[in-house]
């Protein structure tokens, strides 16, 4: 098999947020500040995927695996704080201002309702005008608008989206977009797929993870849609549409693997994990999982040939 196609130098969104040119050093300083990132994210999709494993083990129909109430609540709380651990620490070492302050905003406020319910309207505000700015900041301005461009920042645009009307609609503010919120989530993960451009091993493994959540979903469609609302607060909406988001997720991971882009691939799996950002820890969540996703790490992109 031939190696599959890195995008062209000519298609890359060239961005004015960053500096046009760079010196060795200057260049090195910024993959370590990336790399920090990504090891901090990497921890925290560790901590949640514990916290969801727990999660679906203790709600299976056959032989459920209940951990004890505090080893759940450890996990949960382990999860909370290594996804705001992950994004103070983006704040602290991205020099861009939207980045940092809307991710400090978004990691301080995110966490309040849970000691404070009182607070739940300005973590909104907070949460969802951090998220625009963490990832506007995170696209910069294009120098020219390119295919690629265009996809990344609707790819934004949907994670900022689904945000939004999932928060208004659990905090009360708007009735009736449960829903609507679980489809623009599922539609924005599913979107993360097109990241995975370009490479075979990743389109199949994307295509044989549809198969399996639409399999399963036909077999045993009870298991499959009690496993989307307890793990992944996924309600209201088409089996189908949960499986074109778990294909996209799959093979943004695999070819993230593939061209060592492993802030994709921990970020792919991140927004799969977060689920419908009914809570303000999976609001956190998908918003840290969106950052990496879009987040571009310079000599990221070759491919492993195979």
């Amino acid at each position: 098999m031939t190696g599959d196609p890195t995008p062209d130098a000519s298609e890359t969104d060239a961005e004015v947020s960053r500096r046009p040119t760079a010196g060795a050093a200057e260049l090195g300083t910024d993959i370590d500040r990336e790399t920090a990132v990504r090891g901090v994210g990497a921890v925290a999709l560790l901590a949640v995927a514990v916290e969801t494993t727990l999660s679906i083990l203790a709600n299976v129909p056959f032989d459920p695996v209940v951990a004890s109430p505090p080893v759940r609540t450890a996990a949960g709380v382990l999860a909370v704080g290594a996804v705001v651990a992950a994004l103070v620490t983006l704040a602290v070492v991205d020099e861009r201002a939207t980045v940092r302050v809307g991710s400090l905003f978004a990691a301080v406020f995110g966490v309040l309702p849970l000691v404070a319910p009182a607070t739940i309207l300005p973590a909104l505000v907070a949460v969802v005008g951090g998220s625009a700015l963490v990832l506007a900041g995170t696209l910069g301005v294009p120098a020219e608008w390119t295919y690629r461009g265009v996809r990344r920042r609707a790819i934004a645009g949907g994670f900022v989206a689904a945000l939004a009307v999932t928060l208004v609609g659990v905090t009360g503010l708007v009735e009736g977009l449960r829903s609507a919120g679980a489809f623009v989530t599922l539609a924005a993960v599913a979107a993360v797929g097109t990241q995975a451009e370009g490479s075979r091993v990743a389109a199949v493994a994307g295509l044989l993870a549809l198969f399996a959540v639409v399999a399963a979903g036909a077999v045993s469609p009870f298991v499959v849609g009690s496993t989307l609302l307890v793990a992944f607060a996924v309600t209201g909406v088409p089996h189908l549409l949960a499986a074109l988001a778990v294909a996209g997720a799959v093979a943004a991971a695999v070819a993230g693997l593939r061209r060592g882009a492993y802030g994709l691939a921990v970020g792919a799996v991140l927004v799969l994990l977060a689920g419908v950002p009914a809570t303000f820890p999976r609001a956190l969540t998908l918003l840290l999982g969106a950052t990496l996703v879009l987040l571009d790490v310079p000599g990221a992109r070759t491919e492993v040939a195979g």
